[in-house]
């Protein structure tokens, strides 16, 4: 066994020197039982893992127990494939809130910017209709000197000046 090296992703390699090793699959049943019971053991005697999990740390992980037949499934052995099991985080679990709240959040922001451009048209067609009717007072002023001159005018040609 000195003659291997194990690397991360959990293959074994032959090192440069040696002659190829066979494991047969009782030698890989046997190496998988005896990472179990480490494991196992790792979880019994770290007794401070669950109050490390409990102040926010990484939550301890669960020992698991050998089918009868022996063998171990990789998805047992691969971190990855435990990951799947586990429940959701606190982002995942409140994104459809969040995602509700954002959408009324725009909403309301949206009916506040429509409610803003219709006052301000509002007060915009309210000033223009005062200057309108200002024009109008001011013509019709206009119209009364104009006709008032024409009158002027008429009886001056009338009486001879």
């Amino acid at each position: 066994m000195s003659l291997l090296k194990t690397y991360s992703d959990g293959m074994l390699k032959q090192s440069p020197s040696s002659r190829p090793v066979f494991l047969s699959d009782g030698d890989l049943t046997e190496i998988q039982l005896h990472s179990v019971e480490s494991i196992n053991d790792l979880h019994r005697n770290h007794s401070e893992q669950p109050q490390k999990a409990a102040s926010g740390g990484r939550p301890p992980l669960l020992p698991f127990a050998l089918p009868s037949n022996g063998n171990v499934s990789t998805s047992v052995l691969r971190p990855s494939a435990r990951q799947t099991n586990q429940p959701p985080n606190e982002a995942q679990k409140y994104y459809p809130r969040i995602l509700i709240y954002a959408s009324l959040s725009l909403l309301l922001i949206t009916l506040a910017v429509i409610l803003f451009v219709v006052v301000k048209q509002a007060s915009t067609v309210s000033s223009l209709s005062e200057v309108l009717l200002q024009h109008l007072g001011q013509f019709q002023e206009v119209s009364q000197l104009k006709h008032k001159l024409q009158l002027l005018e008429r009886n001056l040609s009338t009486t001879g000046h």
